[in-house]
């Protein structure tokens, strides 16, 4: 045992001596004669590749450690191998042309060969991730792109900073309003708070003289009528009982007596209805007009020579049913009573207008002069005495207070000789 170990050691010694002796062979210097201009060429190349050649890994691992961000690292360590192992390759050129120790220049080239090749292998396939590197264009255009990013996002928080800085002072100004608007509301709290207490103490004030007008209603319809009623009653007990004692001109002063009574006693039915309109109120409702008009009509009873004709169909509309016969009650007997020609014709229309009715009542009258037309609706305000002596002049008066009361419009247009047409106007 011993004897074969120490044959296999005396054989690793003659291998290595082997390896590095150089037996027969004879150096590169031998092959180019020994010309000296021919030797210190490959010196002076070999070295200088050398040197190149060591500088080179040199810089790659100068580079590699500051920059730690550099993709590949384990590439540029087979690089930085290969590129000594060549170095070395063009050492040993030197070397050989003193010392022809070939088995150990073979050697190096077998190992530059083994790490050239494995650094082959290993870099065919990183191209196509070293060809999805960006190019230095693109990193420029990247670069530049991110630079103005940077540029447009210190801009922008500028911007921000400064409208910071207007919305503090806008917040502070704003508080500042609505600290003064707080302030102003409170007072106008309170004044309205002022203002329904006296609107309170008006509304009150208002019924109880409300109260107070219906109790002078009733004073005067029931005071002042008596007395009337009596002086008509007498006047024609006086005219029947002593009708022989009484001659003609005594007789008409007597009916002028009755008939005065009469009309104060019209004028006060009518002073009362004219103040309860807008004061005395039923509920309102649904009303067809065609049935009121047709009511009205029957209720005037007009003469056979007068005709009433209802043009179109009349609408349905929301009102209290007793003003709004009223009205009809009040426009068609002043036409009834004022028609001078032998064939009288009334005609009532409807059209719808901007969201309201506008209804007319058309006679053929003698008309009204233009200078009158604001006239005949204020109260107690009449044109003639001599074609119906017992008017009141309050009609028209009793008409557009209530048209007013509900939103509408009255008016009048008329042509002497022609006719006249009254307009009113109701919300739909």
């Amino acid at each position: 045992m011993v004897h074969e170990l120490k044959c296999t050691g005396d054989n690793t010694v003659e291998f290595i001596s082997s390896f590095f002796y150089s037996g027969n062979f004879i150096p590169h210097g031998h092959c180019y004669l020994w010309k000296l201009e021919l030797v210190w060429l490959h010196i002076l190349t070999d070295s200088l590749i050398a040197l190149s050649y060591f500088s080179i890994p040199l810089t790659l691992i100068y580079f590699v450690r500051k920059r730690q961000d550099v993709p590949f690292k384990s590439l540029f360590i087979l690089f930085g191998a290969f590129i000594i192992s060549c170095g070395t390759t063009h050492i040993m050129g030197v070397w050989t042309l003193w010392h022809p120790d070939y088995w150990l220049s073979g050697t190096i080239k077998a190992v530059t060969a083994i790490v050239s090749f494995y650094t082959a292998l290993t870099l065919i396939p990183l191209v196509p991730q070293a060809l999805a590197l960006p190019s230095p264009a693109q990193l420029e255009a990247a670069n530049n792109a991110l630079q103005n990013e940077i540029i447009e996002r210190k801009r922008v928080e500028r911007e921000l900073r400064e409208y910071k800085e207007n919305l503090e002072q806008l917040v502070e100004q704003r508080t500042a309003e609505l600290a003064k608007t707080n302030e102003l509301l409170q007072q106008e709290v309170t004044q309205r708070q002022q203002s329904q207490e006296k609107m309170a103490l008006l509304v009150k004030e208002l019924e109880s003289t409300n109260k107070e007008l219906n109790d002078f209603a009733y004073i005067v319809s029931h005071d002042l009528k008596a007395p009337l009623r009596g002086i008509s009653s007498l006047s024609e007990w006086l005219l029947a009982d002593y009708a022989d004692k009484f001659d003609h001109e005594g007789k008409e002063l007597i009916n002028l007596l009755i008939f005065r009574v009469h009309k104060i006693h019209n004028l006060i039915d009518a002073i009362l209805e004219y103040s309860r309109v807008g004061r005395i109120k039923e509920e309102s409702r649904r009303v067809n007009l065609n049935d009121v008009v047709t009511e009205v009509i029957e209720l005037l009873q007009p003469i056979e020579n007068i005709q009433i004709e209802i043009a179109n169909q009349l609408p349905v509309i929301k009102f209290e049913k007793t003003r709004i016969e009223q009205v009809f009650q009040n426009l068609l007997s002043n036409a009834i009573k004022f028609i001078d020609k032998p064939q009288g014709k009334i005609t009532i229309a409807c059209t719808e207008k901007n969201g309201y009715w506008l209804i007319s009542i058309t006679d053929n009258g003698p008309g009204i002069e233009k200078q009158h037309f604001e006239r005949i609706f204020k109260i107690f305000q009449k044109l003639t005495d001599h074609k119906n002596p017992n008017s009141t002049g309050i009609g028209l008066a009793i008409v557009k207070k209530i048209i007013e009361m509900y939103g509408g419009e009255v008016w009048v247009e008329s042509e002497l000789g022609v006719g006249t047409t009254f307009f009113f106007t109701l919300k739909e």
